[in-house]
């Protein structure tokens, strides 16, 4: 038993290509006259108007309380950590007709541990 092998015919079917490229260009065309259309239909005009963008207005600088600056220029951290360790340190009154006083922290862990604990 004995087997030829052979070579099929090097060929592309080429129109069948192009089609396929017209028909997905032609295609392509239809949707951006859609699309214009749609555009028209909904706010009369292909222009932008010459008052400017009718959008919601812009938001300020800060949007939440995630920092949104890069990490080298961040403070917001530290300005926080600062403040609340000033509040921690700080003397004054919680409730001044009850006679609730805080007292810093130090001091505070200090009388706790010097009480007498059964």
């Amino acid at each position: 038993m004995s087997f030829q092998v052979r070579q099929e015919e090097d060929w592309i079917a080429s129109r069948r290509i192009v089609g396929a490229a017209l028909g997905w260009t032609l295609l392509g065309a239809l949707g951006v006259v859609a699309a214009g259309l749609i555009l028209v239909a909904t706010s009369g005009s292909l222009r932008p108007s010459a008052a400017g963008p009718t959008g919601p207005a812009p938001g300020g600088v800060r949007i939440s309380g995630i920092e949104q600056t890069p990490i080298w220029d961040a403070r917001d951290g530290l300005d926080l950590r600062a403040r609340q360790r000033a509040e921690l340190d700080a003397w004054g009154w919680a409730d001044r007709d009850a006679g609730i006083a805080r007292v810093p922290i130090g001091y505070a862990i200090d009388l706790v541990s010097a009480e007498d604990t059964p």
